[in-house]
């Protein structure tokens, strides 16, 4: 789900709230006040669901720290939650404490609308994700032949992946710098392109993926692949020294 179309959902489902909410209650004053303290929370849920741990760990097969983080992530939003339930409640309390019986018996499913939502949410971009980086056609025999197919400019591209220096991540767009200083602009974020290419690619940014064996050298701070110098950060310092030593490549400052 790109930005612009996770915005345009996330409206739609907030109007949504607010007319189901509204109607019901008799009020949309106050469906649009719950639905403004509730939403934020539901929306970073989902978000760090989809972004973080479905691509980061449950296609990279590491269940257990999924699970646990998805565990973590549930329980701090459901507190922070019920903090804002507590909050919202407390603040109409001092204008109009005569409507909160009404009010909490109005709203109390709220909560529980949201989370399905965040379920149903997670869901679709499951599916979506999984048929974009694991069943997306030819994608594995790609990867077996050491290629992989982007869309640029209206059109499918098969790119080796010996000829991939290194990726660079524009928001919704990635950039790959290629050999002979081709570049490839094409619509995928930089985790599903990493899911992609094949196990000497290493993440050394948030917004870098480097080809370990263009490497020329590195320090805990910089790598050196092709003619350019990119930042490591300090998230992913130790893997990088430990992969890159393994191929061998010689570490700045060191003979």
């Amino acid at each position: 789900m790109t930005k612009t179309v996770g915005v345009v959902y996330w409206i739609l489902v907030s109007l949504l709230l607010i007319l189901v909410f509204g109607n019901s209650a008799g009020t949309y004053k106050y469906a649009f006040y719950f639905v403004s303290f509730y939403i934020p929370v539901i929306i970073a849920t989902t978000w760090i669901i989809n972004s973080v741990l479905i691509p980061g760990y449950l296609f990279k097969r590491r269940f257990f720290k999924f699970f646990l983080y998805l565990f973590y992530t549930i329980i701090v939003s459901v507190n922070l939650v019920f903090i804002l339930v507590f909050l919202a409640f407390m603040l109409l309390s001092y204008y109009r404490i005569e409507d909160i019986n009404s009010l909490i018996t109005d709203f109390r499913l709220m909560p529980l609308i949201l989370y399905l939502i965040v379920l149903f949410t997670c869901i679709i971009s499951l599916v979506q994700q999984y048929f974009e980086v694991v069943d997306k056609p030819g994608s594995r025999d790609d990867s077996k032949a050491n290629t992989i197919i982007v869309r640029s400019e209206r059109k499918d591209r098969r790119i080796k992946q010996d000829d991939i220096i290194y990726v660079e991540s524009m928001a919704d767009y990635v950039r790959i710098f290629l050999e002979g200083g081709e570049r490839v602009i094409t619509r995928a974020t930089i985790s599903t392109l990493h899911n992609k290419l094949g196990n000497n690619f290493l993440r050394i940014h948030r917004s870098y993926i480097v080809n370990a064996d263009k490497v020329k050298s590195f320090s805990r701070e910089t790598v050196h692949a092709g003619k350019k110098e990119l930042p490591v950060s300090r998230t992913y310092k130790e893997q990088a020294a430990k992969f890159l030593g393994r191929y061998k490549i010689t570490a700045a400052g060191k003979s």
